[in-house]
């Protein structure tokens, strides 16, 4: 095997194009300003400060683990689907930066009801695509443009997950589901069913506690089992229908090995919390080279040689707590112009906003908590990794097979 070199990479992060109609807190937050203000000030609501230059800066600075690759992943959605101006002038120039996205999604539920569902994480395809300052890695807005033209819930107007998967796909580009588990709306099988048909999902997320990740690590382990031809015995087949549905999907459809993934989902600081490190073939990859290596490289031999693994650890209440209170308090310095005079309305604005963020976290916590709940009744992964039944037969001769085999088994054995 020829040289490799450990690059790490920023695969999930956020900067000020989040705000705005990119956030979901901006009605919610943003309303309240101008319900108590009017409607015509301009004081608003800021979910991320972070300009990509500040972003950029941390790719010359020296420690144990430099950053390499930059992909930027700012919200869309419906009401707001641009690539930020300045992302795409700086990555036309550097091309360890690439300008990609976070778009929210909508699914069909299993009792056919569409839903929000997880968001997915868009970086592009091996190639530097066409932009207004010139060619840069990550994708277009053309493509953009396309997504939310083709990929669309005519009800809800919000891009359809599943259209979203088959999109890329057919464009050769590379995407990951982002946090699973973050409390949207989707139920517990249909959220398993769209996971399963991603290659690549964010087990370890900078800005969500762990408690989901244990979860998906072991769906991962469970269908890459399945894949690999396990079976599930008929006693667990009846007991948790929710793993012989998915099972026999995977089958069915030739679904593929699953790799986790992991990013920072930094809005304020600390920015390369989580990173994934990328064994490249060269000492200075481009976005594209871990675009392409998503793509072009079958998920087994990933697996098997480490190209990618994650680094760095999910958030804490304690951080999540920090990342939320410091984006507050930068809020209410931004619009300390608008305010200073007006000392009653400033109490209202902090009383209002610190009700709907306690609100907001709350239902995601709570519904989190639902879909941990539901995951260990109705797919219990200590019982199913431990008695899936042996394959008659796996090729151990095919080096990658053999790595991806002694992972699974290394999973399943470990102390529960």
């Amino acid at each position: 095997m020829s040289r490799r070199y450990p690059v790490f990479a920023i695969t999930h992060v956020h900067t000020e194009a989040s705000n705005g109609p990119a956030s979901e807190m901006d009605d919610m937050i943003g309303g309240s300003f101008r319900d108590i203000l009017g409607q015509d000030t301009e004081a608003s609501w800021s979910e991320c400060f972070t300009t990509v230059e500040r972003l950029c800066k941390l790719f010359d600075q020296p420690g144990p683990s430099p950053v390499g690759i930059i992909a930027v992943t700012d919200h869309m959605n419906a009401r707001s689907h641009r690539l930020p101006e300045p992302l795409l002038r700086l990555a036309a120039r550097e091309p360890r930066l690439a300008a990609c996205s976070e778009v929210t999604c909508v699914e069909r539920d299993t009792d056919g009801a569409i839903r929000r569902c997880p968001e997915i994480l868009l970086y592009g395809g091996p190639d530097p695509v066409a932009g207004p300052f010139g060619p840069h890695f990550g994708i277009s807005q053309a493509i953009i443009d396309e997504i939310f033209r083709d990929c669309i819930d005519p009800v809800s107007g919000e891009v359809m997950a599943g259209q979203l998967i088959d999109f890329c796909r057919e464009r050769h580009l590379a995407f990951a589901m982002a946090h699973p588990f973050d409390g949207h709306e989707l139920s517990l099988e249909a959220t398993f069913d769209l996971i399963s048909r991603a290659s690549f999902t964010e087990t370890v997320n900078g800005g969500f506690p762990a408690v989901s990740t244990r979860i998906l690590e072991d769906l991962i382990a469970f269908q890459n089992r399945i894949v690999l031809g396990f079976g599930l015995p008929p006693e667990l087949a009846l007991r948790f229908p929710v793993a012989r549905r998915l099972a026999e999907r995977i089958r069915r459809q030739g679904r593929g090995l699953l790799h986790p993934w992991g990013g920072s989902d930094a809005h304020s600081h600390n920015f390369d919390r989580v990173t994934m490190r990328f064994l490249a073939h060269r000492p200075d990859p481009t976005a594209g080279d871990l675009f392409r290596c998503m793509l072009e490289r079958p998920v087994e031999q990933l697996l098997a040689d480490g190209t990618f693994s994650i680094c760095g650890q999910p958030g804490t209440a304690m951080s999540v707590l920090d990342d939320v209170s410091r984006i507050v308090v930068r809020n209410f310095w931004s619009i300390r112009p608008y305010i200073q005079t007006r000392p009653y309305a400033f109490a209202r604005m902090v009383a209002r906003t610190f009700k709907v963020v306690r609100e907001e976290l709350g239902r995601r916590d709570r519904r989190q908590a639902q879909m941990v709940a539901d995951a260990e009744q109705r797919f219990d992964a200590n019982a199913l990794l431990q008695n899936l039944i042996l394959p008659a037969r796996i090729d151990l001769a095919r080096p990658a097979a053999s790595g991806v085999l002694e992972r699974t088994l290394m999973t399943a054995s470990r102390p529960m």
